[in-house]
Formats: C-alpha cells, structure tokens, sequence
C-alpha cells in the first residue's frame, strides 16, 4: 500500500534540496546533478537521495557524491527551515544507477535490431 503522505514528503524533500544544492557557495561544482528520488524512512528518521550525476568520469561521479555527503547537514537545516514536522531526516545521498542501467539496456537493444 503506497502511503500518500510519506510520498508526499519525499516530493517536498526532493524540492528543498534540489533548490538547496543551486545555494551552495560552490554552485559550480555541482550544477551536473539531477535528483532522481528520494526515500525516507517511515518513523522520518532518514532519507535516502538518488541523484544522478552527469559526469564521463565515475571518479568525478563519487567525489559529487561524497562532497554532497559532507554537506549534508546543511540540507537538513535548509529543510528544518521550510517544513514544520515533528522530526528532520538523516539525508544520505547515493548514486542512482537507473540511467545507466536504461543506457545499457537501449544499446543492448540496438544491437540486436541492427544486426538482422
């Protein structure tokens, strides 16, 4: 059963931060990101953000993901700041490899249709 509420939540919470991250000092460094979902726990004690990350490199890729790690405390005071709830998640952020996956997948296909 799909709860509303928490699916709403996750919508407000992917909002915040991706408005947030655009407030960061070092903007730049992060402008290659899109946030994918997000899911938080049902007591509201975590969230977990899947962003996809923009980069040729997976090097470059995991240090995006890291350096929004470190920052994350600054995420979770942006959404303390704009939603009144009884408690604030955890925020952890991680790759989404969805794209990725779906790229793999459309070559795949490629190669089987233009062979015949």
């Amino acid at each position: 059963m799909v709860d509303f509420r928490l699916e709403k939540f996750n919508n407000t919470l992917k909002k915040i931060i991706g408005e947030s991250i655009s407030n960061l000092e070092d903007y730049s460094y992060f402008s290659m990101i899109s946030i994918m979902r997000v899911e938080t726990s049902k007591d509201l004690s975590y969230s977990k953000v899947y962003v996809s990350v923009f980069e040729e490199s997976s090097k470059k890729s995991e240090e995006i993901i890291l350096r929004l790690n470190d920052n994350s405390f600054y995420f979770q005071k942006m959404i303390s700041s704009k939603i009144r709830t009884s408690r604030i998640p955890k925020i952890k952020f991680f790759i989404d490899k969805s794209s990725e996956f779906q790229r793999e997948i459309d070559e795949l296909i490629d190669e089987v249709y233009f062979e015949k």
